[in-house]
């Protein structure tokens, strides 16, 4: 910047000084200087904001995309066909029903229900008390089926036979010194797992203690002979065979299976989980029905999760086409960017492209998603769900597969070595680069303005000087007539 010298006009016999002296503003002669020395600073902070503005529009691209994989994952596991099941009476029994469930109306009756036998050993004085000497005994376990003609009287059979379950495998529990009591045959046999649960009932009687054991199962099957080998005290207590006279135990309940049936067809079943009557089909067996009130089971395809999650991924990737378009359209921060601009062609010709499957659908518009003008994806739900009716399995095939190519690809375009992240860390590193830059330049700065302030803090020094020769000039040249005066 050029200062410009006083003026000395000696018309009026004064000195014109404009700004001589203590009037010279120094700090905002420098401070105009430093303005335009700063300009770097300006334009290295409009780079700044740019490349902060490409990061905000990357960011929001790479969440667009990261929206569309979860809904891509989504889909892939939402794609096995679902089938439900409908009850008129859920207080009798609940159904499940499996993916193979033939849709349709069955009537279910419930006469009695599966039901595990339960023996009762006589009572004793205390829990803790031992019985017997102490000598390893085993108890085992035989499971199978009673047949009487007569059943049990009071508990106890006369005319009975036993056929073992070939199935299952006798199993033994040791009973010795350290646990012959009634606990510690209880503890003892539910300890080993053999199928059989022990517990004791407290009947209030003289001796109230009574060990009481049912199978784990339910069904006529699984009915009980137990043999003792060993204290005699203990077989006295426990040996049980129905198909003899040994019955030291009581029998309460008898082993039973589950009677019902379906659409008149009689079934007997050992558990009151019935599978297989129906196929595809899981009843629960709770409770038996009112005569005359059998339960009305429906069983109609579930295929709600099925659609909405393609809804959804129709509508992640018309947001993130939408999210591309936008921060890539003209004057827009990534304008014409070839990286993101790939990005999209990629996603687009995913979505759109034909897939490998083993249904007869293989393409996205066979369900009812088509490609607009616009680039955006439009559902027709009448088309979709005629795709749904006319080959569930097919549809659930293609977006099964389609989730999962758009799941996988989506994690390449994401990945630290994809072209979005490479963008992002190019980005990054150039504005560390910009923070650098402005670190050298504002260093500078502070030399350049350390030396106009001495410049201008001298020439301040010098026109105060030149102030005060002028003030003496000036007295001096008014002292001139006087001294002309004299000597006349």
């Amino acid at each position: 910047m050029a200062v410009s010298l006083p003026s000395v006009s000696t018309t009026t016999g004064t000195l014109n000084a404009p700004g001589i002296g203590s009037g010279l503003d120094v700090k905002g002669i420098i401070s105009q200087l430093m303005a335009v020395e700063q300009r770097p600073l300006t334009l290295l902070a409009q780079q700044e904001a740019t490349y902060q503005s490409k990061l905000t529009s990357l960011g929001s691209i790479n969440g667009s995309l990261s929206s569309l994989q979860s809904a891509a994952q989504t889909l892939a596991s939402a794609s096995a066909v679902k089938n439900g099941a409908t009850l008129s009476d859920a207080s009798v029994l609940s159904a499940t029903a499996a993916s193979d469930a033939v849709p349709g109306k069955y009537s279910v009756t419930v006469n009695k229900l599966a039901q595990a036998q339960k023996l009762l050993a006589a009572g004793k004085t205390s829990t803790t008390t031992a019985i017997g000497s102490g000598a390893s005994t085993t108890l085992t376990f035989t499971f199978g089926t009673i047949s009487s003609v007569l059943g049990p009287v009071n508990g106890i059979y006369s005319d009975a036979s036993f056929a073992a379950n070939s199935s299952k495998t006798p199993v033994a529990v040791v009973i010795g010194s350290g646990n012959n009591t009634l606990a510690g045959i209880r503890d003892a046999i539910n300890a080993a797992a053999v199928g059989v649960t022990a517990s004791i009932i407290n009947d209030g009687g003289a001796a109230p203690y009574r060990l009481a054991l049912a199978p784990s199962d339910t069904g006529a099957a699984n009915s009980l002979k137990i043999a003792t080998s060993g204290d005699s005290a203990i077989g006295s207590l426990l040996a049980y065979d129905p198909a003899s006279a040994t019955q030291n135990l009581q029998q309460t309940q008898a082993a039973r299976n589950a009677d019902l049936s379906i659409d008149g067809v009689s079934i007997a079943s050992a558990s009151n989980t019935v599978t297989g009557a129906i196929e595809g089909i899981t009843l629960n067996l709770a409770k038996e029905t009112a005569a005359g009130s059998p339960v009305s089971v429906s069983v109609q395809r579930d295929t709600g999760a099925l659609e909405s999650a393609l809804k959804a991924l129709v509508a992640a990737y018309n947001d993130s086409n939408k999210t591309i378009a936008g921060a890539t359209a003209k004057a827009a921060v990534l304008q014409g960017d070839a990286g993101v601009l790939g990005v999209q062609y990629r996603v687009h010709a995913m979505v759109g492209g034909v897939q490998q499957t083993e249904g007869a659908y293989t393409t996205l518009s066979q369900l009812g998603a088509s490609f607009q003008k616009d680039g955006a994806l439009s559902l027709d739900s009448a088309k979709l769900n005629a795709a749904l009716a006319s080959d569930p399995a097919g549809f659930a095939a293609l977006t099964s597969t389609l989730g999962n190519a758009i799941d996988s690809a989506v994690a390449g375009l994401l990945v630290t070595s994809g072209s979005l992240s490479s963008e992002t860390d190019g980005i990054k590193l150039s504005i560390t680069s910009i923070g650098s830059r402005r670190a050298q330049i504002q260093k500078h700065l502070e030399v350049v303005q350390a030396h106009y302030q001495k410049q201008f803090s001298a020439l301040d020094a010098l026109i105060s000087s030149m102030n005060q020769t002028s003030t003496y000039l000036t007295q001096q040249l008014a002292n001139l007539p006087n001294i002309f005066n004299n000597k006349g």
